[in-house]
């Protein structure tokens, strides 16, 4: 069965990462070599410095692997017409499958009415949202931005985007999985849940929880697959998916075809083609 990670990132989060994107594009081909990992996303960073490069400069030096798609993170901070244009430039061109918004790593909420020009791009053009829910990664976000509950006012307002609720709000799985169920444009990925490697406690942990999630939605076409590599290991998040309690048709919707549908990997036809 093929697999497909919807959520990766090529930041350089700790000083023993790879300094150069190079070595980290390469170190990620490697891990989805290792994995078997079929199809890839990249979600670029909503700020861009040596560590955190931008979405053309990760194009630029993938330079047009099919494996690897990008998704282009945006910035509340700045989010002006410079920025929309060049986001538009990006989905014009189809280099870009997807938009990502870091609420809770920004002091912004996902209805803020400045954002409504980048759901209007995602419709314009026919690509998902992913939005960050839950947990952060540093612990300089502020989480009270970060309820998934506040999806579901995007999900009313904005029927014809599909919205992305990552990391299922970890750990308000209940908020995320009401949204999902209710909300027939929003899914969630299981990206993120923990650091590494699933330590065997919270693995158990983890499991119930995701469980409830599953049993609750109960709709193979809802949840998807990924990572948030290089924070979590990839070995062992295939695992830990490997053990939760799916059906044959759920676990080809997680693993790979409800990615290819939303973001137009078109696997399907077993070509990767558009």
């Amino acid at each position: 069965m093929p697999i497909v990670d919807c959520h990766t990132h090529l930041n350089r989060y700790t000083p023993d990462q790879p300094a150069t994107l190079a070595e980290r594009c390469a170190l990620l081909r490697a891990q989805m070599d290792a994995n078997g990992i079929e199809r890839a996303l990249v979600l670029s960073s909503y700020a861009v410095n040596d560590d955190r490069p931008g979405a053309g400069e990760i194009l630029d030096h993938l330079d047009g692997d099919p494996r690897i798609g990008v998704v282009a993170g945006v910035r509340h901070a700045d989010l002006d017409h410079r920025q929309l244009d060049e986001l538009r430039t990006l989905l014009v061109a189809r280099r870009i499958r997807g938009l990502k918004l870091y609420p809770g790593y920004e002091a912004c909420h996902v209805n803020d009415p400045c954002f409504r020009p980048v759901y209007e791009l995602a419709a314009e053009h026919g690509v998902p949202v992913m939005i960050h829910t839950g947990d952060t990664f540093s612990p300089r976000g502020k989480v009270r931005y970060t309820n998934p509950l506040e999806v579901d006012d995007l999900a009313v307002d904005f029927r014809e985007v599909t919205f992305v609720i990552c990391h299922l709000g970890n750990p308000w799985f209940t908020d995320a999985m009401e949204v999902i169920y209710k909300n027939e444009n929003v899914l969630g990925d299981v990206s993120g849940l923990t650091l590494g490697e699933f330590e065997p406690r919270f693995e158990r942990f983890m499991l119930a929880r995701l469980n409830d999630v599953i049993a609750y939605v109960n709709d193979p076409g809802k949840l998807m697959f990924g990572t948030d590599w290089p924070i979590s290991d990839v070995a062992s998040y295939l695992r830990f998916v490997r053990r939760l309690e799916l059906t044959k048709e759920e676990t080809e919707g997680i693993l790979w075809r409800n990615a290819s549908r939303i973001f137009g990997l078109g696997m399907e036809r077993g070509d990767g083609a558009e």
